[in-house]
């Protein structure tokens, strides 16, 4: 196997992890997933636990925006890697409320360049879909929130988009739903939900070599529950999204742009990037786990 000595597993929903030379950045870390039920009623709280099991070493945590799918685990995650954080104002906000440091705490916006020790960051504007609760969860954090926090809570203000950058390997984490925003990058990972139109603006602007598929397992289902596609924001966004399948999401990728590679990542596996970006394969040997249809 040829190994780039950068390496990268995807923590399901849009969660991100790379290593490249003894540094880990992570984006999006959610691991909690409670359930669905919870948005109507109740507080809820961090299952420490698995940030434990599942997080051992962090330098930085990137953050796209205050959604609690996106946000909920990384104040947890900044306390036990002592890593910083790098996010719009909601989610530096709901991180003071997290007791967090104001040290560990970066407020970042579209046009600015990062330096993050091995990894340099671009970070992008982006538009977020539309949902019939965004009345619920968008806007300002509510003056009473404080922990335990209702998921309700939390609210987007700004949502953004990262170019990371490492050995020379450009990886482009949830581009716009607007695709003139993107970047050109060698990784890809997108949501696989949108208008086959989409994809194909995007794909000509960004060029990549290896597309991957993040944001379509349950985020109300447990982390250990079987992998497979959720098609609950096929049905709250608007307009209606696509039944977010993986495998019809590669297909299309491939109609659209031959040659480019797409990988159906197992949830929480490291893979190697590869010399070249060359065929993909889970460091522990087992084959990828497959959605079910």
């Amino acid at each position: 196997m040829c190994d780039s000595g950068v390496r990268f597993r995807w923590l399901g929903v849009a969660g991100l992890e790379i290593e490249a030379g003894g540094s880990v950045l992570l984006v999006d870390p959610f691991f909690t997933r409670p359930p669905w039920w919870r948005l109507v009623v109740g507080r809820v709280s961090c299952n420490a636990g698995l940030v434990a099991e599942h997080v051992q070493r962090a330098d930085h945590v990137l953050v796209t925006h205050a959604h609690w799918d996106h946000a909920m685990d990384v104040p947890e995650v900044v306390r036990r890697t002592g890593a910083t954080a790098w996010g719009p104002h909601n989610v530096c906000r709901l991180l003071e409320l997290e007791g967090i440091p104001p040290g560990q705490i970066h407020r970042i916006a579209a046009g600015d360049g990062l330096q993050l020790g091995r990894f340099d960051v671009e970070v992008l504007a982006a538009t977020h879909g539309r949902t019939p609760i965004d009345w619920l969860i968008n806007g300002a954090l509510p003056r009473t929130a404080a922990p335990p926090l209702r998921l309700t809570d939390y609210r987007m203000d700004r949502c953004l988009s990262f170019l990371i950058t490492t050995a020379g390997i450009r990886f482009l984490h949830a581009p716009s739903e607007r695709p003139t925003e993107a970047r050109p990058a060698d990784v890809l990972l997108v949501g696989p939900h949108r208008e086959p139109g989409y994809y194909r603006v995007l794909l000509k602007i960004v060029r990549p070599r290896l597309v991957i598929p993040i944001h379509w397992d349950g985020l109300f289902r447990p982390l250990n529950a079987p992998l497979v596609p959720d098609f609950t924001l096929s049905w709250w966004s608007w307009p209606p999204l696509q039944r977010m399948e993986p495998q019809r999401f590669q297909r299309l990728i491939e109609r659209l742009a031959p040659g480019v590679r797409v990988l159906i990542a197992e949830r929480l596996h490291w893979y190697d990037v590869g010399c070249e970006l060359g065929p993909v394969q889970p460091l522990d040997g087992r084959e990828a786990q497959r959605p079910r249809p």
